[in-house]
């Protein structure tokens, strides 16, 4: 029973640290990635800047949705730092 609890401690820590980092790290990962390919194209009408700062948005709210789910099974598996 105690390895079932510490596995899912694990687990709950992992999804907040890894949406944490997506939903920091996403962002500036896109404002980067638009400025490496310049502004002379474009794509669909739309500046690359944009589309990749779009995206990197998108990543991170995926990423900060997966640290909100890690967080509430944290507090559904009532564990405690003592």
């Amino acid at each position: 029973m105690a390895d079932i609890v510490s596995r899912d401690r694990a687990l709950s820590i992992r999804l907040m640290l890894i949406g944490a980092f997506t939903g920091i790290f996403a962002p500036i990962a896109g404002f980067l990635g638009g400025t490496i390919v310049g502004v002379d194209q474009t794509v669909g009408g739309l500046e690359p800047l944009f589309v990749w700062l779009f995206v990197g948005m998108i990543v991170g709210m995926f990423g900060v949705a997966i640290g909100i789910l890690g967080a509430l099974r944290w507090v559904k598996g009532g564990h405690h730092l003592d």
